[in-house]
């Protein structure tokens, strides 16, 4: 074979060694930042499941406390009255609330219910001696509280989950058990409104495997066996943790993330399918790879022009000029410094690039060694750094000099090659990734400092709800409480005065069960997906007539089907007005009225109190939550007052319509970012 023929084959080699190793830079740099990407997107939607899952172990705990309240109320009332307990009087006054609990039944030691809040079907024998809940209380005499799995009610025809405790008689013996049906969707209404994905998954199940109640995406089921699925050995290690693994149900693969509810026999379990977390991953993904393989393109077409430069060097002059006047535009255009240097790292030339990032002139870089240019205080090169750079095949980030004095961060590539002499040449290629960097570090401080908000502000909220419902029990429920013992006590050392002491105790008893409903009520969202925002609305100008002694004409004429967060947000503003006006005003009527016109709903709710100046006042709490309110759906917020001329407040707010599911159920999709803690 010619020597002409081997030395072309060599400088073939060389010049696609070179272009495999910048490619293969190119694309372990895509790699690596994918995984990185993967890695955080994952994170992130890992922690979301968990913050969620912690939520929704409260809302549980909470729920079943209530039950348990409604429970203990009943075993009191049994053993005071005992047959003629009258479980639909306890509903009337308040101490059953029938919007969380569907039903009360007391069944006696023989498994037959004797007690119900509900009509009983005479066509069905209504025992339930076999039923689990029955069997635990009959063998456990401290059985405890029961929660069993759910079960379909033939009299009712739906599912309920029973919570239960047993009755004992005088001796202590069996005397029957006290059951509280709650539908299994309770459970999981606390996020009935909440942005789910089709294939996010919330339920509570039991440590047997079978779901207490689930919701995947819209649809609410029950009843399902997952013991089989990988929550249970994780569950055998830690009470709290994540894990990934397919859906028991579905087969999906997903992340999931779990909490044991602490004294009760419920894991609260959140999961998000790996391919709605990975979704705009794949996009991202996809249009780096798009990049990368541009970029690929023109390495292998710079290697190829190089590589042709390079056999055709005995060619034409001309020919000579153009390939060098092509070189020369890639070299003198590329955005990166580029160094043309000997082994021992002299640079030889260099590009403007490398000028503006180092600070200097060609003529001042070319006096130097590569090695000069390294900052001495963050590395210690030594003669064969170039050779480490190059052996390494892939980016390497070295802090360089400036000619300031300033430095910078350098993402570095390395290669060589032999020119048309024969001479061993290297080049290296500089990317100054400084402000990448500081970007990453700033977006990382800025993400810690969200992060601490976030926290900060929930504790606020919190404890001013915990102050808020403190304050209330202590200045009304304790107070007559306390009188209540005091009677009591009397009534038990004074039978003289026990016939009239005992029925002013059961009066003040019950105006503490409604000092507690009132506060419920209060603290808690109404019910307006399930009836109209003028229903709602009526029903608080009743109570509030009733319990302030107040004349409100309450006025409507409205058309368009609001979305349940502007029936929401309206019912709170009517409500903080309204405790303005009882706080504040001194009034004695109140205009209340809700009217559409054109695409706005205007809201006006008008006192005859003793008003105020405007321009001497600055708006309270009250006021700002109504005006925050109204800046959540873009509307609009006037107030007119003066001394002795009583307080007119005018809201304009853009119709929105609600949108509905397949069942006509409101999916209320439309604000999914507003804060449900200051809607409270």
């Amino acid at each position: 074979m010619p020597a002409t023929t081997i030395k072309n084959y060599s400088i073939i080699a060389f010049v696609a060694l070179g272009g495999i190793m910048l490619i293969a830079s190119v694309w372990g740099t895509f790699l690596r930042q994918m995984k990185s990407d993967k890695k955080q997107t994952i994170e992130a939607a890992v922690q979301r499941n968990a913050n969620l899952a912690v939520a929704l172990e409260q809302y549980a705990i909470r729920t079943i406390q209530n039950a348990d309240g409604v429970l203990q109320l009943v075993l009191l009332e049994w053993e005071r009255s005992g047959d003629n307990t009258d479980l639909e009087k306890l509903i009337k006054h308040g101490a059953i609330n029938k919007e969380y609990f569907t039903g009360v039944t007391i069944t006696n030691k023989d498994g037959e219910v004797i007690k119900a809040s509900f009509k009983l079907n005479p066509l069905f024998k209504n025992n339930v001696k076999n039923l689990p809940g029955f069997i635990y209380h009959h063998q456990n005499i401290n059985g405890g509280l029961y929660i069993g799995p759910p079960v379909h009610s033939p009299t009712l025809g739906i599912a309920l989950l029973p919570i239960a405790r047993r009755i004992n008689d005088g001796k202590g013996n069996f005397s029957g058990v006290v059951t509280v049906l709650i539908k299994p969707s309770t459970f999981t209404s606390f996020y009935a409104n909440a942005n789910l994905r089709p294939n996010d998954i919330i339920s509570f199940v039991s440590p047997k495997g079978i779901t207490y109640a689930r919701r995947t995406g819209t649809k609410e089921s029950w009843g399902e066996n997952i013991s089989k699925s990988p929550l249970y050995k994780h569950l055998a290690t830690n009470e709290v943790n994540n894990y990934f693994a397919p859906d028991a149900i579905r087969n999906i693969p997903t992340f999931f993330s779990y909490r044991k509810l602490k004294d009760y026999p419920i894991i609260a379990t959140v999961g998000s399918s790996r391919s709605d977390i990975l979704e705009h991953y794949y996009q991202r993904t996809s249009i780096d790879r798009r990049y990368t393989i541009g970029i690929t393109v023109l390495i292998f077409l710079f290697s190829v022009l190089v590589g042709m430069v390079l056999l055709n060097r005995k060619s034409s002059l001309q020919k000579i000029k153009e390939s060098e006047t092509k070189y020369r535009s890639i070299f003198e255009n590329s955005q990166e410094a580029i160094f043309l240097m000997h082994p021992n790292g002299k640079i030889i030339t260099t590009n403007p690039a490398a000028c503006k990032a180092f600070a200097m002139s060609e003529k001042e870089i070319c006096k130097k060694s590569f090695l000069e240019l390294v900052d001495q205080s963050e590395e210690q090169p030594t003669t064969q750094f170039i050779d480490q750079l190059i052996a390494e095949k892939g980016n390497k980030e070295v802090y360089f000099l400036q000619g300031n004095g300033s430095h910078f961060i350098g993402e570095v590539v390395a290669s060589k090659h032999t020119d048309a002499e024969g001479n061993q040449r290297c080049i290296v290629i500089v990317r100054d990734i400084t402000e990448r960097k500081r970007m990453a570090e700033k977006l990382f401080t800025e993400q810690q400092r969200f992060q601490l908000k976030v926290t900060e502000q929930v504790i606020i909220a919190q404890e001013r709800e915990r102050e808020v419902i403190g304050r209330e029990l202590h200045d009304n429920v304790n107070q007559v409480l306390t009188t209540v013992k005091l009677y009591l006590d009397m009534a038990m050392t004074n039978k003289e005065t026990r016939d009239l002491l005992i029925p002013k105790s059961i009066h003040h008893v019950v105006q503490s069960i409604n000092e507690i409903r009132n506060l419920s009520r209060d603290l808690s969202a109404p019910t307006l997906g399930t009836q109209s925002l003028v229903d709602s609305l009526s029903a608080l100008v009743e109570v509030v007539e009733s319990s302030s002694g107040l004349q409100i004409n309450f006025t409507h004429n409205t058309e368009a089907s609001l979305n349940k967060d502007q029936k929401l947000g309206i019912y709170r503003i009517v409500q903080e007005q309204l405790n303005n006006v009882i706080k504040h005003a001194n009034a004695t009527e109140v205009q209340l009225s809700l009217v559409q016109s054109g695409n706005k709903m205007q809201l006006t709710v008008k006192d005859n109190g003793r008003g105020f100046n405007t321009t001497l006042h600055r708006s309270g709490i009250g006021i700002n939550n109504i005006i925050s309110r109204v800046k959540v759906f873009n509307g609009s917020v006037r107030i007119e007052a003066a001394p002795a001329k009583g307080c007119t407040l005018h809201v304009s707010i853009p119709v929105q319509a609600s949108n509905t599911d397949e069942n006509g159920q409101e999916t209320d999709s439309s604000l999914p970012s507003i804060d449900r803690t200051n809607l409270q």
